[in-house]
């Protein structure tokens, strides 16, 4: 050690130590497992708050954040309904709703129009009211 350098030798690559480490595969893996928790819990009739989530240690360290992912469909392109239920002082749980509610965009290229009685599709198609000429079809009169 004439140089000083003590910690002479040789250098083993960080591949070598661990296997390839994958985060997009890591958070994909936690998706489907909270996405199964959830599927379970709609089920069973429960609603899971986040602290349940991370209590369970399986999801990541912010299920949330797995939940946002499945909510953009960024876990396999499919938008998932996950609605958050606020309970007061910063306790949220979540609720699966499968098949999602109306108005909700199942994919990322889908538009969605809010379900409302006092606007007319037509009216906002065309620019112009409706006429004489053509009336409301019969499923969309409301009652």
């Amino acid at each position: 050690m004439a140089d000083g350098n003590k910690y002479r030798g040789t250098i083993q690559s960080s591949s070598t130590l661990r296997p390839e480490y994958d985060r997009r595969k890591e958070h994909d893996c936690a998706a489907l497992r909270l996405l199964e928790r959830l599927r379970k819990a709609a089920r069973e009739g429960e609603t899971p708050s986040t602290a349940d989530l991370q209590d369970e240690r399986i999801y990541g360290l912010r299920p949330v954040n797995r939940i946002g992912d499945l909510k953009k469909g960024k876990h396999d392109g499919k938008r998932y309904d996950i609605e958050r239920l606020d309970c007061g002082h910063g306790i949220y749980r979540w609720r699966l709703h499968e098949p999602a509610r109306p108005g909700y965009p199942k994919d990322r290229q889908q538009t969605v129009f809010p379900l409302s009685s006092s606007s007319d599709w037509f009216e906002k198609a065309t620019g112009t009211p409706r006429s004489a000429d053509n009336p409301l079809p019969e499923f969309e009169l409301t009652p």
